[in-house]
């Protein structure tokens, strides 16, 4: 199996809400079965062709954030046609279905489980930096979850700081042996990656628009978007809010939430 990694953050303002902050770091994991990696890879540099014939410059990938913002190669886009390009990677996430595994550091964490000071560094990364913590913990969270069966596993994780090639994730995997392999890829070189992006920046940005105190058309439309992808995380809660729901509301499930886990009050 293939799996892909990608992190979000931002917007880094203060919130209103209890529970959630703006200081937070999300990485997202998309799962792919190894006899469809092909087909997807080639599916998407098919759609950046297409786009080609468009605009001035072939996009030389998909990166959500931009397209949202209409920035870079994406600035020529008329507008809402960006609206589209989410609506149709929706559709292609709700074809596929892909297993999502999903982390999140706040300052929230260090409070509720104070051992992380204590946890050592692994593949070079610090767990006290909120952005490693995350991608150390979402891995943990993988080997956690496939240990049981150790299936051949190919680990690819957005670039970040690093240059792409770089190997990653053999001290965490270290008792997979050959049946592993890691590395930083460039998303530009990596469509899976894009879709971990797309994933990524469309649960960062339902979070953001569900803390906000008055929500536009848009807003209201990119959360009914994201709800009805119904992704495939068990991290994600699903639920039903009238469209003038408020933080109090926002905050109401995640004290739920927390309840249920054992958690005390922040």
């Amino acid at each position: 199996m293939h799996i892909a990694i990608d992190d979000t953050y931002g917007p880094e303002e203060q919130t209103e809400s209890v529970y959630v902050t703006g200081a937070r770091r999300t990485h997202v994991a998309v799962v792919f079965e190894d006899n469809s990696v092909d087909e997807i890879r080639g599916e998407i540099q098919n759609c950046l062709d297409r786009f080609a014939e468009n605009l001035t410059m072939r996009p030389v990938e998909f990166h959500f954030s931009d397209i949202f913002n209409r920035r870079n190669v994406w600035k020529e886009l008329p507008e809402r046609a960006n609206l589209g390009i989410f609506a149709a990677f929706s559709e292609i996430y709700t074809w596929y279905r892909w297993k999502i595994l999903l982390q999140t550091i706040d300052e929230q964490i260090f409070i509720d489980h104070p051992q992380m000071y204590a946890i050592p560094r692994l593949d070079g990364l610090n767990p006290l930096n909120r952005s490693d913590l995350s991608l150390l913990w979402l891995c943990l969270k993988i080997r956690i979850a496939l240990k049981p069966s150790k299936p051949p596993l190919r680990l690819l994780v957005d670039q970040g700081n690093c240059s792409p090639g770089t190997s990653f994730g053999g001290q965490i995997f270290c008792d997979w042996g050959d049946q592993f392999s890691g590395q930083y890829s460039a998303s530009s070189k990596e469509p899976l990656i894009q879709i971990a992006d797309f994933l990524a920046f469309t649960i960062n940005r339902s979070t953001h628009l569900q803390m906000k105190k008055v929500r536009t058309e848009t807003d209201n439309w990119f959360l009914d978007l994201v709800g009805k992808m119904d992704i495939n995380c068990d991290d994600l809660m699903q639920t039903s809010l009238p469209e003038d729901f408020t933080v109090s509301d926002f905050d109401a499930l995640h004290k739920h939430d927390r309840i249920n886990k054992g958690y005390k009050e922040p």
